[in-house]
């Protein structure tokens, strides 16, 4: 039956620390994600309850859209199946990291959790009842430093899944190396910028130069068709990192490591306050990202804050990515700040 839906409502499933939903994204109009179970204990997770609630999910979406899903970009018409198994899982259950990041609430908002998933994933690939071909997300929390995680990756890596890490880039990970080379693997690790005492200011250690390293270190003799699978995140924060001299030292970093994807971002609080109101210095330095993107054969990428600042873009883009020109632009949408 064609209805409009999402994988992640199918098939997908969000662990937090205290409760399992279907999806971690956030909303346009910041509505929250779909709740599956309220409470769980991390060893001993209801493969079978958490079926039966996406069964009404199913349902529901067959004759009414979601409440909490309106507005989100996943959704889409499709013949969709009635099969009960999981092949989206995203981890974001604790809430240690090694960084304290400017704009991140974690580790504060969540509690702390013994973070024991491995036997629950184990019962549900030996039930029949996990396909891979989704993929696996890791968050947190800072993933690399969670006990679980180099066997957890080493699993679904054995169970042919797509893994997808955000990390702070400041542990260097076996797992994520391995699966780099074998192609199951993607990292997103986001420096944020270029600049040792910017990287010091937005992330509130100082640990530039060893993340950077790491980040060669991954891109390393990689395959070709491997090589986009390295992913380097710059999330433009107004105030900090929203100029063009610090987007000219990432790209040109970008450049000297042959890093052949980029993720852009718009810090999260200042984008869900001013979701109708971007200020257009802005979208100047997402269109001069891309450009750089695009002319160096670049993969570029938007993720969910930037995503929904671009479908409320009113004006066109800009065709001229001189700097100079850039830094007059910005100067004139700055000027008032």
């Amino acid at each position: 039956m064609k209805y409009k839906s999402c994988h992640l409502i199918e098939h997908g499933i969000s662990i937090d620390v205290d409760s399992i939903k279907a999806c971690c994204l956030s909303r346009e109009f910041n509505k929250g994600q779909l709740p599956i179970i309220n409470k769980y204990e991390n060893s001993q997770i209801n493969w079978e309850e958490i079926f039966e609630v996406k069964r009404r999910h199913r349902k529901h979406q067959k004759v009414m859209n979601l409440t909490l899903c309106e507005g989100c970009y996943n959704l889409r018409e499709d013949n969709w199946d009635d099969e009960d198994y999981i092949s989206f899982i995203n981890f974001d259950h604790w809430s240690q990291c090694n960084s304290n990041c400017i704009y991140c609430g974690v580790q504060a908002n969540k509690p702390k959790t013994k973070n024991n998933t491995l036997k629950a994933i184990k019962e549900l690939i030996k039930s029949g009842k996990f396909k891979n071909n989704g993929e696996i997300t890791f968050q947190g929390g800072e993933p690399t430093i969670l006990k679980e995680f180099e066997d957890l990756v080493k699993l679904f890596i054995k169970e042919g899944s797509k893994i997808r890490v955000h990390s702070s880039g400041i542990l260097f990970s076996r797992a994520i190396r391995n699966g780099l080379k074998r192609g199951n693997v993607t990292v997103v690790i986001s420096p944020d910028s270029a600049c040792k005492a910017t990287y010091k200011k937005i992330k509130r250690v100082d640990k530039s130069d060893k993340v950077w390293n790491n980040i060669k270190h991954y891109r390393k003799n990689l395959k070709d068709d491997y090589a986009n699978l390295v992913k380097v995140k710059y999330i433009i924060i107004p105030g900090i990192n929203d100029n063009i001299d610090e987007i000219n030292l990432f790209l040109e970093k970008i450049k000297n490591l042959d890093i052949k994807s980029i993720i852009v971002d718009i810090e999260y609080s200042y984008a869900n306050s001013h979701i109708n109101n971007i200020s257009p210095h802005i979208y100047i330095l997402m269109d001069y990202i891309e450009n750089f993107a695009n002319k160096n054969n670049i993969h570029y990428e938007l993720y969910d804050s930037a995503k929904y600042a671009v479908q409320n873009r009113i004006e066109e883009k800009l065709k001229q990515f001189d700097s100079d020109f850039i830094k007059q632009e910005i100067a004139k949408y700055t000027s008032n700040l």
